[in-house]
């Protein structure tokens, strides 16, 4: 079984050439590699081109900065392989990485995405610490989500496969056919309207509402060199911040309906006025955020409609992701 890649770059220079020599290393289950370069104004074009004859790569630079979600779209609009792997240009595989994935995956019935462990990397060249960056991702009933185990040193619950709500956009493997199921009309499987921040928790929560799982998988292991780090608050990214209140609204619009609300009450309210009183107070920068949405609700209410038309699963099961004693024991599930 073999693996198309896409990687969106915006100014990742540094990091690049570590992440391409590890996809590299993966051997002949890479069957193709599209980069889409989001208009650098570093060296990242230049690097990306030094590997175009080491492998079967494919570089797409657009003239302007799309968003992640709309240059991941064109890339996936160039891949046709039964599974595609998402990868951050900060992201690198270390040896084995896809052969223990793909083992895990084959034969696997109603799995819509995967993803391995994954590692906190210190500096350019990504070289692997002990601090865990993401053992996948869970959700709450404060409508957040989160990397399992980020910030953290490696513990061996860690080490154990299990069932998860989600795989980070960082590193994550999807079937194509789970993508194809849930994608928007003309394609869009990463939601457009999020730019950046919170799209890969969007279409996990799409993936699970229509019974696709997802499986982490120790064993296949990553090194990310995340720059947002949770455990290190919100100062000093107004952008980020600005876009990461917008989405929070436009996550529960596209896919939390009132069954979740109701079951998640009074968390999600409780975590509203918070980041109310914080745009008010001390992040004026992303006030902007509730203009956006405004904007965007009409939309995202027919989405959220259609959403919960598609369902397969009832949000009254999904419920048991979102309290920690549940889904604790939906995560050690897994045979």
């Amino acid at each position: 079984m073999s693996v198309g890649v896409f990687l969106v770059t915006h100014n990742h220079e540094a990091t690049l050439p570590a992440v391409l020599e590890g996809l590299q290393k993966q051997g002949e289950l890479v069957a193709k590699v599209v980069l889409v370069d989001n208009n650098s104004r570093d060296q990242s074009l230049a690097v990306a081109r030094g590997f175009a004859e080491k492998l079967p790569l494919s570089i797409l630079a657009l003239g302007e900065n799309t968003g992640f979600s709309r240059a991941a779209n064109l890339a996936l609009s160039h891949l046709d392989t039964p599974w595609v792997l998402s990868l951050n240009p900060d992201c690198r595989l270390l040896p084995g990485f896809l052969g223990e994935l793909v083992h895990a995956v084959q034969g696997q019935v109603g799995l819509g995405s995967a993803c391995g462990l994954l590692l906190r990397g210190d500096g350019p060249s990504l070289v692997a610490t002990h601090i865990v960056d993401s053992a996948g991702m869970v959700v709450s009933a404060f409508g957040r989500h989160h990397d399992r185990g980020a910030g953290k040193s490696l513990r061996p619950r860690w080490e154990k496969p299990a069932w998860v709500f989600g795989a980070t956009g960082a590193c994550a493997l999807y079937r194509r056919e789970a993508l194809q199921d849930v994608a928007y009309p003309g394609g869009e499987v990463f939601d457009e309207g999020f730019f950046a921040y919170r799209e890969d928790a969007d279409l996990a929560w799409r993936l699970q509402r229509r019974g696709w799982r997802c499986l982490y998988w120790p064993t296949a292991r990553a090194v990310h060199g995340r720059g947002l780090k949770p455990e290190e608050g919100r100062m000093g990214r107004a952008v980020i911040n600005m876009h990461s209140v917008k989405n929070r609204f436009l996550l529960r619009l596209a896919n939390a309906d009132w069954r979740w609300h109701v079951g998640c009450f009074p968390f999600w309210l409780w975590r509203d006025l918070l980041v109310l009183a914080a745009c008010l107070t001390v992040e004026r920068s992303s006030l902007s955020a509730f203009g956006h949405v405004r904007q965007l609700w009409a939309k995202y209410r027919r989405r959220g409609r259609e959403n919960a038309a598609r369902a397969r699963v009832s949000s009254w099961r999904l419920l048991l992701w979102f309290y920690p004693p549940w889904q604790t024991r939906r995560t050690e599930l897994c045979a």
